[in-house]
């Protein structure tokens, strides 16, 4: 409590029935003073509107906003706010929320009365007490005040403000929420000082201006930093700052609960906060009540410690191993790799003994990574290309909150340019469609063009049309028809020829993040940020098909060479592979640490490789049911991967500047290409195998000799990231889809 501070009221003013004692506390939003209630003659507090970076005390008592116009309107926007965020307030009665008896227009502001109670801010007692809390004391705190924050989120009201200056600790202990900052976020417009309106280290990324719509997981995302302080001592670090390391491909600066708090406090406590303290809302718990659960550790199985799949990692010699079947997703809330012992250890360890005892070849549990390295420096879905006009309005995808959806539906039919046709419906699943094996015969390989003369380096046209990055593109097999796929939620399919956008589909929810076109020609297929796989007829361009399994984002979708399968992977850490004549789920091929960012089917089908966030290639034997082998040597995250359509070669691309050649035969590395120069995004061979075209955070397209391993040509032309190469059929188009929001045509004439 303190006496004086220069724009308060005076001590003794009369304000109604109040007589104002002393100041509480003071910020860029407004005071907060002791009064004494006259007719009652009780203790209250009283909160001024008072903003102080776009108004002033105009001599003891009046309020008035700053002379510039767009000033004043801002001071009268939140000021209306404050006022309703009062009425609201006292309407409630909560042990865990302070209680407002009412308030008072004068002096050219407001006021709210509140109930005064002795006590100290968890701030304060940290300061004194701390520097941290143990277990029990942090969850008699933030138990109560996520009962609190429920019963607000209930009444469809936000805080917005969260932080342990804001938790007031009564003198018998028990907690309360105070100092909503609702109003205060009405200030972020023209003319506010940003400091005024959040609170660095506790605000998420969506207070932050074009950050992304708030919701009651803003305020879990300020209980998951004020119990991050809690543990660790320290401030967290920023959002923004967070989330400019993530544009940058870098790690994430902020050490996950599991690192700090291990061995202290319990690990489920320790991932709820991790959890809570996701950088992308529609990532947290969706609720007070999700992390209160979580905190107490109810559902903490479901959640955080799912069986994990029995899949080995090779030893340095090549070793197979069995697929395992599809277990339920594990969330993850950390940016940081942790390690985690199965409960199936000993068992493991058994297998092992009696494989040595027999002479076969070694095997390892790899440990379980219940984290993205860095937050996810994968490409998909995030911002702050300096090109992009969206700001930071991208949001991960959003978790299902449904249970495991193993079906297939027919949805809607999309909008496009062709006139809507009657859905055929999707077969109902059989009963074994968690697990069928996959013992077909090998499919032929693709047909290998003759050997191109002429690199396609001429750029013909730059295609427009697209509103938001346009993330994959993709040629149908005549050659006659690009495909894009786009954040913007449409698909654009373009006649080649003319450059003309010839019909737009629709029905994805969220961003699209991959496209291919069965080789048969019949089929398109998209997957996007919504978790779904969505079959189109590639030539009136009518939706047929929903294909679902994941509950997550997908990045990567491919066909089969026979168009019979689909294979998709992403945040589930999972390769899902579904038949696409029965929309039955084949497989849920477990065993990646993290994200999948990219799958590929060899050309004669026999092989699948995907590669992820987890630094690994995978190839998986489709003809016989089991895992190749695991190529590592990646020091970062694998964005994108393609084999060569003559079968002798599966390159890799990724963060660190790195493309990687391997044998798809043996595993072997065969070289690794020097002076990439940026992160890749995307990678195509060409159709003779001869050149291997490849974009990334860069403004161009790299092509390279893949025999030679040397860059032939840079295209330049795009102003943003390139997300997506393809090749024509033929060999003599290529084709490069931007941040730019445009496609690029490139052909050798």
């Amino acid at each position: 409590m303190t006496n004086f501070y220069k724009d308060a009221l005076p001590r003794g003013h009369q304000l109604a029935e109040y007589t104002i004692e002393a100041v509480l506390g003071h910020g860029g939003f407004g005071v907060t003073y002791l009064a004494h209630d006259t007719q009652l003659g009780t203790q209250v507090a009283i909160k001024e509107y008072l903003p102080q970076d776009i108004a002033r005390r105009k001599g003891q008592t009046d309020v008035i906003a700053n002379a510039e116009d767009h000033t004043v309107v801002t001071y009268r926007v939140g000021l209306k706010e404050f006022l309703k965020e009062g009425q609201a307030l006292a309407r409630f009665k909560h042990e865990n929320i302070v209680r407002v008896l009412r308030f008072i227009e004068a002096n050219g502001t407001a006021y709210m009365v509140m109930e005064y109670e002795k006590g100290k801010s968890l701030a304060r007692y940290l300061r004194h007490d701390g520097p941290c809390l143990d277990e029990p004391a942090l969850l008699r705190i933030f138990l109560p005040i996520l009962n609190g924050l429920h019963a607000v989120h209930e009444a469809s009201l936000l805080h917005l403000d969260i932080k342990p200056e804001n938790i007031y600790l009564r003198e018998d202990s028990s907690p309360m929420l105070i100092d909503f900052g609702s109003a205060r976020q009405a200030l972020v417009g023209p003319g506010a000082n940003q400091a005024v309106a959040l609170t660095p280290g506790y605000a998420p990324i969506e207070q932050y201006p074009n950050g992304g719509k708030r919701g009651p997981a803003t305020d879990v995302y300020a209980i998951g930093a004020s119990l991050y302080r809690c543990i660790s001592g320290k401030r967290p670090v920023s959002s923004i700052e967070r989330h400019q390391a993530v544009l940058r491909y870098a790690p994430d600066p902020l050490p996950p609960a599991t690192e700090v708090g291990n061995g202290r406090y319990s690990a489920y406590i320790l991932e709820s906060i991790d959890w809570a303290l996701r950088i992308h809302g529609n990532e947290r718990p969706q609720s007070a009540r999700d992390l209160q659960d979580a905190l107490m550790g109810k559902g903490a199985t479901r959640r955080a410690h799912a069986p994990t799949p029995a899949v080995f990692a090779p030893s340095k010699q090549s070793a197979t191993n069995s697929l395992p079947p599809r277990v339920a997703p594990q969330p993850r809330r950390t940016t940081r790799h942790v390690r985690r012992r199965s409960g199936g250890r000993w068992l493991v360890a058994i297998v092992l003994l009696g494989g040595v005892a027999a002479g076969a070849a070694a095997f390892y549990q790899p440990n379980v990574k219940t984290m993205l390295p860095g937050v996810v420096k994968y490409f998909r879905g995030l911002t702050g290309d300096p090109t992009d006009t969206g700001g930071q309005k991208r949001q991960a995808n959003r978790p299902s909150q449904a249970a495991l959806r193993e079906k297939v539906e027919a949805p809607e039919p999309p909008a496009t340019a062709t006139a809507s046709q009657s859905q055929p419906t999707a077969p109902a699943p059989t009963a074994n469609a968690q697990l069928v094996a996959m013992n077909g015969p090998p499919q032929s390989l693709a047909p290998v063009a003759s050997r191109s003369a002429t690199l396609p380096d001429v750029l013909a046209r730059t295609l427009t049309g697209h509103k938001d990055w346009v993330q994959a593109v993709a040629f149908s097999p005549d050659g006659r028809t690009l495909a894009s796929g786009s954040y913007d939620k449409t698909i654009r399919l373009w006649d080649v020829a003319t450059g003309k956008s010839d019909r737009i589909l629709r029905g994805h929810g969220r961003s699209i993040n991959s496209v291919a076109y069965s080789l048969n020609g019949r089929w398109l297929v998209s997957a996007g940020d919504d978790a779904t796989v969505r079959l189109w007829d590639a030539h009136s361009g009518t939706a047929t098909r929903r294909f679902r399994g994941a509950d997550y984002a997908l990045y990567s979708v491919a066909f089969s060479p026979n168009s019979k399968r689909l294979a998709a992977g992403g945040k589930d850490r999972t390769v899902f592979i579904w038949d696409v004549d029965t929309g039955d789920l084949l497989y849920a091929l477990g065993g990646h640490g993290d994200d999948v960012l990219a799958v590929a089917f060899s050309p004669d089908g026999t092989v699948l490789a995907s590669a992820g966030a987890d630094k690994e290639v995978r190839l998986w034997d489709l003809t016989r049911g089991i895992g190749m082998t695991t190529l590592l040597g990646h020091k970062d995250v694998v964005l994108s991967l393609a084999f060569s359509p003559d079968g002798k070669w599966l390159a890799s691309g990724g963060a660190k500047n790195m493309i990687k050649l391997w044998s798809p035969q043996s595993g072997r590395l065969i070289r690794t290409f020097a002076d990439v120069g940026h992160s890749i995004l995307s990678l195509a061979f060409s159709p003779d195998s001869r050149w291997l075209a490849a974009g990334g955070a860069a403004s161009s397209v790299s092509v390279w000799d893949a025999e030679s391993g040397n860059v032939v040509k840079s295209l330049e032309g795009h102003e943003g990231y390139v997300q997506g190469v393809a090749f024509s059929p033929d060999g003599t188009t290529l084709a490069s889809a931007s941040r730019d929001h445009t496609i690029k045509i490139w052909t050798s004439n």
